[in-house]
C-alpha cells in the first residue's frame, strides 16, 4: 500500500491546475472560433423577430448579398495587403478612383473595355508607388497609403469637380453587376469568386505560403531564402487591383460615381479583415472570417437601419467594431 507525500500531493494538485487551465484555454479558443457565427446567427434571430415579416425574406436576403458584395472586394483587398504584413487604407480611395475614371472615361464616348482598363492601369500604377514607397524607400505602409489617400480625394474632386459622374454610362454596363444566374445576381458571384480565388491562393499554394511568412515572421523568413520584398510589393499590387475591381463594380451598379464613393464602406472592409481573424485557431487573417464578418457586419446595420436607426449609426458601429477587431487582433498575436 502507497503513501502519498507531501510533496506527490502538490505535484499532483499542480498538474490538475495545469489541466484546468488547457482545458479553460481550448474552450476559450472554441468560444471564441465561433463567436463571429453565433453573432452573426443572433443579429438574424434578433431582426426576423424585431421586424418579422420585413427583415426575414428572401428578398431582404439578397439585397444584403448584393450591396455587401462590394464590401466583401474591398475586404478582400484590404486582407491581401495585411498579409504581406501592411496596412494599405488607400484602398477607399481607390476604389473611389478608379469608379470616378470609369464614368468619366463614358462621359468622354469610351466603350466599356478602355474605360475599365483604364480604372484597373490606373491602379496598378498606384500600386505600384505603395510600394516603392512601402519596399524601396521602407516608408511605413500606414503613413504611406494615408498620403496616397489624401492624394486620391483630391484627384477624385479634381475629375469630377465635386460632383457625381452619370453621363452616357449604358444601361448595359449595369447588367455586368445586375443580371442573376439561378436567382443570384452576378455581382453576388463575382465576389465569391474573387473570394474563393483568393482564398486558395493565400491558403493552398506555395505562393501563398510565402506571402503568409512575408506577414507574420519577415526576418525569419528572409532567413530561409524567402524574397519578401517580392511579396510586399505583389501584395500591394494585387490589394490596389482588387480594390478597382471593386470601384468598377460599384459604378455599373450604381450607374454613376461620386468623389467619396469608396469612403463609406472603406472603415468596414479593414474592420471586418481584422474581425476575421477570430475564426482561425491561431488568430490568423483569412478569407473566410474576413467574407463571414462582412456579412455581419452588413446584417447588423442593415437591421439597424430597418428598425429607424439614425444615420449616425452604422459608422459607429463599424467603428465599434473596429476597436473590437483590433483588440481580437492583439490578442491573437498573444495566443500564437
Amino acid at each position: 500500500m502507497s503513501t502519498l507525500t507531501p510533496t506527490s500531493g502538490t505535484a499532483a494538485t499542480t498538474g490538475a491546475a495545469t489541466a484546468t487551465r488547457r482545458a479553460a484555454g481550448s474552450v476559450g479558443r472554441i468560444a471564441a472560433q465561433w463567436s463571429l457565427a453565433g453573432l452573426l446567427l443572433a443579429f438574424v434571430l434578433f431582426f426576423s423577430i424585431a421586424r418579422h415579416g420585413q427583415f426575414d425574406t428572401a428578398i431582404n436576403a439578397r439585397s444584403i448579398l448584393y450591396t455587401q458584395s462590394i464590401t466583401v472586394i474591398v475586404g478582400i483587398s484590404a486582407l491581401v495587403s495585411a498579409t504581406v504584413g501592411e496596412i494599405d487604407i488607400s484602398i477607399g480611395a481607390v476604389m473611389t478612383v478608379s469608379g470616378v475614371l470609369t464614368a468619366w472615361a463614358y462621359g468622354r464616348g469610351w466603350s466599356t473595355g478602355p474605360a475599365v482598363a483604364l480604372a484597373l492601369g490606373a491602379a496598378l500604377a498606384i500600386g505600384a508607388v505603395n510600394a516603392l514607397l512601402v519596399v524601396r524607400f521602407r516608408v511605413d505602409s500606414f503613413i504611406a497609403t494615408l498620403a496616397m489617400t489624401t492624394l486620391l480625394t483630391g484627384f477624385a474632386q479634381l475629375v469630377t469637380g465635386g460632383l457625381t459622374l452619370y453621363r452616357n454610362i449604358p444601361n448595359g454596363f449595369n447588367d455586368l453587376v445586375a443580371s442573376t444566374v439561378a436567382g443570384v445576381p452576378l455581382l453576388v458571384l463575382y465576389a465569391a469568386a474573387v473570394a474563393g480565388v483568393l482564398a486558395y491562393v493565400i491558403s493552398w499554394t506555395p505562393y501563398g505560403r510565402r506571402m503568409r511568412a512575408s506577414g507574420t515572421g519577415r526576418a525569419a523568413a528572409e532567413l530561409i531564402g524567402v524574397r519578401t520584398r517580392r511579396y510586399v510589393t505583389a501584395g500591394l499590387l494585387a490589394g490596389s487591383v482588387v480594390a478597382a475591381l471593386a470601384g468598377v463594380l460599384n459604378t455599373a451598379r450604381l450607374q454613376s460615381a461620386s468623389p467619396d464613393g469608396g469612403s463609406a464602406v472603406m472603415l468596414g472592409s479593414i474592420a471586418a479583415v481584422f474581425l476575421g481573424a477570430v475564426v482561425s485557431r491561431r488568430g490568423h487573417l483569412n478569407v473566410v472570417g474576413t467574407v463571414l464578418a462582412v456579412l455581419t457586419l452588413g446584417i447588423g446595420i442593415s437591421g439597424l437601419t430597418m428598425m429607424g436607426a439614425p444615420a449616425w449609426v452604422p459608422d459607429v458601429f463599424n467603428g465599434l467594431a473596429l476597436i473590437a477587431a483590433l483588440l481580437i487582433s492583439r490578442a491573437g498575436r498573444g495566443r500564437r
